[in-house]
């Protein structure tokens, strides 16, 4: 992206997501800053309850939600666990976790409105 293109780092985020050639450590890391910044900081909501809903249960979605649930500012340790990485299943976790909470419009805007170069 140029840098006149960024509008904020909540959208070079999503830009990262909606790459999947990117690295999957950087996507993967970029979907846990989407989903603590918006469930955090916008809805004020406890993100270790977000990755506990029973839609995302299922066993592909357990490196999703090992990873999602590490938080920011937990110890690395184990950052470099993506053996178990498929960017369709990190995405699909990501989808739910916004439709099942209630904002699929926003999921919608911002993979198909942030447009990869």
């Amino acid at each position: 992206m140029k840098y006149e293109e960024i509008q904020n780092d909540y959208h070079s985020y999503w830009t990262i997501v909606n790459d999947k050639n990117q690295p999957p450590a950087l996507i993967a890391n970029c979907m846990r800053n989407i989903i603590e910044y918006f469930f955090n900081f916008v809805q004020k909501a406890d993100l270790s309850n977000v990755v506990q809903m029973p839609e995302l249960q299922d066993n592909k979605f357990q490196s999703f939600c090992r990873y999602i649930n590490r938080e920011s500012h937990s110890l690395g340790q184990n950052i470099f666990d993506f053996k178990e990485f498929n960017y369709d299943d990190f995405r699909e976790g990501l989808r739910l976790v916004f439709e099942v909470t209630g904002y699929p419009e926003h999921y919608e805007k911002m993979t198909k409105s942030i447009l990869v170069v």
